[in-house]
């Protein structure tokens, strides 16, 4: 294939027509079959986010402090809003990223940056996580040259509480929760684990990136609240991304420090080069200002009431798509606290119901160990209890009675194509 500045010139109409037909080939990014990762309040929403976005897309968030003072003015204020969602203590503080795994990654540098400031960065250095935990706190372990001690897989979605324990040794600089974990919607016992993590005098994170704009909020739809953020004493820092349930446009991330120390000693400063100071608080470096102005943007709209709001609704929807699974036969798995649950049916294999519910236009995802489906419920499944419900149904009838086969392909949350793959590589 060649390269896109080596084929023949198109006009803008061209390019429009030709981005059209690209866009066809996608899935919708919400839709009353779309279950995959989709973080929709609401065409309203949308709407608010994307004008915003586009209205601060050429502004550079680097220069935010000097150049571009209205950036300045939605970080400071997203960022006090947060820290008062997650009752942060006096001098708490936080930063804005371009993502969950920018905001993990940044939480294993700060982690280290105390272990060393205090003495305590050992030869050996580790972190200890959950089987469940993202990876990417295994992209900053290799980054930042950190061992990472991941719980082996036992079948089971909630930690091994006597595993994690046993992992922490002297040179154990960090432990995270997961509020919820990616794989699967129960959060971790995040203050069993904070417990831990002071017995060891070790910096303890919670991810919070698919939870942290609903956890606050479940109040609002009469459910129980998750203990999770700077009220669990040993708490050092919180992860939430804004591009998920904050409704922002991606991506924007935020990582939430109990002590602004730990913030500051994050900071990359630096001065020793002809064109004077850089200063950056996480590891990007330019980056365009249309999603931190898409998130104050929201947040505005919404306000405190919207989110309780849009949240009630949501966990009304996941609620009743619950209940049609239950009504034929389906596990859930655990107590999802959030908008994303998985289900699963026994003596079935979960990964061709998968792959036929996929063949029939349901965009869905898929969990292993347990193996099951994982659906994230939006704004956009009002109506998609019954009709997933019947669509499940019978496609379990057709595998049951062997009419149905599939491939068995396996679960996949992102991959990068090989270099020979897609053609880009010179001969």
């Amino acid at each position: 294939m060649p390269g896109a500045l080596h084929q023949p010139r198109l006009s803008a109409e061209e390019i429009a027509a030709r981005l059209a037909d690209y866009k066809r080939q996608n899935v919708p990014t919400y839709g009353p079959k779309m279950f995959r990762p989709s973080y929709f309040a609401g065409q309203d929403v949308v709407d608010v986010a994307e004008h915003a976005f586009a209205l601060f897309l050429k502004e550079n968030w680097l220069y935010g402090r000097t150049s571009y003072p209205a950036v300045g003015v939605f970080e400071d204020e997203i960022l006090a809003s947060l820290l008062d969602l997650y009752h942060a203590p006096r001098g708490a503080a936080g930063s804005l990223t371009s993502g969950g795994t920018e905001s993990d990654i940044m939480a294993v540098r700060s982690a280290r940056a105390r272990a060393e400031r205090l003495g305590r960065l050992k030869s050996g250095a580790n972190i200890v996580i959950p089987q469940t935990a993202h990876p990417a706190f295994d992209k900053g372990g290799e980054l930042l040259g950190i061992e990472v001690r991941r719980e082996p897989s036992r079948g089971h979605h909630l930690p091994d509480l006597e595993w994690i324990a046993d992992a922490c040794d002297d040179s154990t600089i960090m432990l995270a929760a997961s509020a919820p974990p990616y794989p699967f919607g129960e959060c971790d016992p995040v203050e069993e684990m904070a417990a831990i993590a002071r017995k060891h005098e070790c910096w303890f994170h919670v991810d919070s990136c698919l939870g942290g704009m609903i956890l606050p909020f479940r109040e609002a739809a009469e459910l129980k609240p998750v203990a999770f953020d700077f009220r669990v004493a040993g708490v050092d820092s919180v992860s939430v991304d804004l591009h998920k349930c904050g409704y922002a446009s991606k991506g924007i991330s935020a990582i939430v420090y109990a002590d602004r120390t730990d913030e500051q000693a994050a900071r990359t400063v630096f001065e020793n080069w002809p064109s004077g100071l850089y200063a950056t608080s996480g590891i990007a470096g330019t980056r365009s200002a249309g999603a931190l102005a898409s998130a104050w943007a929201v947040m505005r709209y919404l306000g405190a009431e919207g989110y309780r709001e849009r949240t009630k609704a949501i966990f009304g929807y996941r609620d009743k798509i619950i209940s049609a699974l239950r009504g034929i036969g389906a596990e859930i798995v655990g107590d999802p606290h959030c908008f994303h649950f998985n289900f699963l049916f026994h003596e079935v294999d979960m990964s061709v119901l998968v792959e036929e519910l996929v063949r029939e236009g349901w965009v869905i995802s898929s969990s292993k160990q347990p193996d099951t489906i994982q659906l994230m419920v939006t704004a956009a499944h009002e109506h998609s209890a019954a009709p997933l419900a019947e669509a499940v149904e019978q496609v379990l009838r057709d595998v049951r009675a062997g009419k149905r086969a599939g491939t068995g392909q396996g679960a996949v949350y992102s991959k990068v194509e090989t270099r020979d793959t897609v053609g880009a590589i010179r001969a």
